[in-house]
């Protein structure tokens, strides 16, 4: 039985050291950069007792990695030299590998600037979101995986079957950018493939000592296709059993994998909201919905956890994400969520959240406190709060399903919008739609002279035709407008207050937006008039 062929994504970040330097001093920009290094670093893998090149700038030509730095101040006599602060470009690329191994399953990295991930049963990539390996392509894999690395140091990924062919595709790629080399369809021979792609590639891309590389230039073989055409035993001959492995890389064959690490049991969920909001409240409550959800999961029964990675998709800008980590562990959902509302009171939010993902992590079996010891009211609120789940699963049932039993959480009580004031809230967290909007505008039929409404179809039921519209005489009594101009979807309304024959009053807007289909931060359909309880 065949073993299903490896998928493997290399993310590649070329002169990390150079794009961090310049991201903390703009003013060297345009100007020719060499940093060095004097002592060993596991990163660069440069031992010397003499000052060497550790990275360079586009613009610094023939200058290579571990160079002298006295020869290459002498070929760059205006250059800026700065002394290469490896600590802190490590921990700029230990920040995304440790949010890429939150949803990829296996990460290695070699060296600064290059990680290697095995996507080949990728099953959450989306801000901890589950998706499974079947529903997710290479080209949302790779925009995925990139969104995680910060624009100013211009990643790259390539994808292929192979980890040395997946590290040339991102090499060869733009900035930014990812390139695939892998099969299109079953039965396709990989090998071959790979074989085609890796041809043309300088042999200086191999990994092997430099003194072996420049050996095979001196006996004529300069690129991939050139040490493919040559028998391996005359090889090895000449340049040792080394080079057996280097041969069958530019022959396309890679069997290096990726290893897989310690295997993760952290909980992920994922909520997205009705609307873009900047709103704390509107992030708090997705946040408690997100802690009922994952505390009744069998994986989080009789444990307690202490650390939960916040993410959250900002409108029109990059993910932002916190870490929370709890002195003490939180063995339920309400305690959990009075610690991290607590930690939250003192931050502010970037802009409009969209949606929000949460991986709970660092379980043990039982807290260190006997907090069981003691009774309080928040387990009274629990007992509570799952008998009402019982009585909405019976009510759906009968239902079809749908949800009966909500709380209603009010978000910002003078908000000019009326669906935006507060927020319906599932008693039940597994449900699929557990935030939801209120007050949404109902479609309704409105006719017009001169711009002002005179009469509106009211539903009405008649037992002989079920539900009809009748139309109804009314006439203003009230009158304002709203221009939302600076939300994430700018809103402009116009609103009535009707009274009818019989007196009631009905509130009616009439939508003033361009784009009437996006004239809500939720979705009403394209009709200009609605009825909306003001």
């Amino acid at each position: 039985m065949n073993s299903e062929p490896k998928k493997i994504a290399c993310l590649l970040i070329t002169h990390l050291g150079i794009k961090d330097e310049i991201r903390r001093h703009p003013e060297l920009a345009d100007r020719d950069l060499i940093l060095y290094t004097q002592s060993d670093s596991r990163v660069s893998r440069i031992s010397s007792v003499r000052p060497v090149v550790f990275d360079v700038s586009k613009s610094v030509n023939d200058v290579p990695v571990g160079m002298p730095l006295a020869v290459a101040t002498r070929r760059y006599p205006d250059s800026v030299v700065i002394q290469a602060n490896v600590s802190s470009y490590g921990k700029v690329f230990a920040e995304i590998v440790s949010k890429l191994e939150k949803i990829v399953p296996a990460v290695q990295v070699e060296g600064l600037g290059k990680a290697y991930m095995d996507i080949t049963r990728i099953s959450r990539i989306s801000h901890t979101k589950m998706i499974n390996s079947a529903g997710v392509n290479d080209a949302e894999i790779s925009s995925r995986i990139l969104r995680y690395v910060p624009n100013y140091l211009q990643p790259r990924l390539g994808i292929a079957h192979g980890k040395f062919p997946s590290y040339l595709a991102a090499a060869s790629t733009n900035s930014g950018g990812a390139t695939r080399v892998v099969a299109q369809k079953n039965g396709d021979d990989i090998t071959r493939i790979t074989s085609d792609f890796v041809s043309s590639f300088s042999i200086d891309h191999l990994p092997i000592e430099w003194k072996i590389i420049a050996a095979l230039h001196r006996f004529g073989i300069h690129n991939m296709s050139d040490l493919a055409s040559y028998d391996l035993g005359i090889l090895q001959a000449r340049f040792g059993a080394k080079i057996s492995r280097v041969w069958q890389l530019a022959k396309g064959i890679d069997i290096d994998r990726v290893p897989i690490g310690k295997k993760r049991d952290d909980v992920y969920e994922y909520i997205s909201l009705p609307f873009a909001s900047s709103s704390k409240e509107v992030l708090l409550t997705a946040i408690d919905s997100i802690l009922h959800k994952a505390y009744r999961r069998p994986e989080l029964k009789g444990r307690y956890a202490s650390e939960f990675l916040l993410e959250c998709s900002i409108f029109n800008a990059p993910v932002w994400s916190k870490n929370i980590v709890l002195k003490e562990p939180a063995g339920t959902s309400s305690r959990a969520s009075f610690s991290i509302r607590s930690i939250f009171s003192a931050w502010d939010l970037p802009g409009p959240i969209e949606d929000v993902a949460m991986s709970i992590s660092r379980f043990s079996g039982e807290s260190g406190i006997q907090l069981r010891a003691f009774t309080d009211s928040r387990e009274d609120s629990q007992t509570i709060s799952e008998m009402f789940v019982r009585i909405d699963r019976q009510m759906q049932s009968k239902m079809n399903g749908i949800n009966s039993l909500y709380r209603i959480v009010e978000i910002d009580s003078v908000h000019p919008l009326p669906e935006m004031r507060a927020v319906k809230v599932s008693v039940d967290s597994s449900s699929s739609s557990s935030v939801l909007p209120t007050n949404m505008p109902e479609e309704i039929k409105v006719f017009e002279s001169n711009g002002i409404p005179v009469s509106i179809a009211v539903p009405s039921r008649n037992k002989a035709i079920g539900m009809t519209s009748i139309p109804t005489s009314v006439r203003p009594v009230d009158m304002w407008k709203i221009d939302l101009w600076w939300m994430p979807v700018p809103v402009k309304r116009v609103y009535y207050v009707l009274q009818t024959d019989a007196l009631s009053l009905i509130t009616v807007f009439k939508d003033l937006s361009e784009d009437i289909c996006e004239s809500s931060p939720v979705n009403v359909s394209g009709s200009r008039w609605y009825r909306q309880n003001y």
